[in-house]
């Protein structure tokens, strides 16, 4: 007799079944259609496939990137720094994900609020792990970081000096994020493999 597995019930099927009943409750509770809730946006709203693209691959990339921090975190193989250097990576990418794909920094929360919260943990991160940091290769990093600072940058000053070429200014900006997150992932790739090979960078 095949014996059914409670750990999968308690950590997958439970949590999940509570979250997706929890949403449709709330969204009930704000008149919010249900079969919207449940849809894909693309498909509720009938925009071709190309609408939100770039967007929606660099979500896919800040989630990945959170999952193969937070996965290699808790592997036997490698030491208490590099363990919460991934953690502390894990945890800013899923915040950058939940970000960007619920557009905290554009509705809910202040967008100053955010960017100043963002460069704390950026610093916070360079200086606390600078030795783990240099072993596994600074560069990409900063790369990155400068990457997303510059779109920040377009974001909050240039396009409100050229508004008349927001469309542009717009494309540049994002051209920046798309190839910050990308260098972002790549760090985060790189810093795993680094951590499971060596153990204690």
């Amino acid at each position: 007799m095949i014996k059914f597995p409670s750990k999968l019930f308690y950590i997958s099927i439970l949590p999940s079944g509570i979250l997706y009943l929890a949403i449709l409750y709330v969204s009930n509770f704000y008149n919010i259609k249900l079969s919207l809730v449940v849809r894909d946006l693309a498909q509720t709203c009938g925009y071709p496939i190309g609408v939100g693209m770039i967007s929606n691959i660099g979500i896919l990339f800040w989630g990945a990137a959170a999952s193969i921090c937070l996965f290699t975190t808790f592997s036997d193989n490698i030491n208490r720094e590099s363990s919460k250097l991934l953690l502390l990576g894990g945890l800013f990418s899923g915040l950058l994900c939940i970000d960007d794909l619920f557009l905290l920094h554009d509705r809910y929360v202040g967008q100053d609020f955010l960017n100043l919260t963002y460069l704390s943990i950026s610093i916070l991160l360079l200086v606390r792990f600078q030795r783990i940091l240099k072993n596994i290769g600074l560069f990409n990093l900063i790369i990155s970081i400068l990457f997303l600072g510059i779109s920040i940058f377009f974001d909050g000053v240039i396009q409100q000096i050229f508004n008349q070429s927001y469309e542009l200014t717009q494309l540049i900006e994002e051209g920046f994020k798309f190839l910050g997150i990308v260098c972002w992932l790549n760090f985060w790739c790189k810093a795993s493999k680094y951590a499971l090979k060596f153990g204690n960078l």
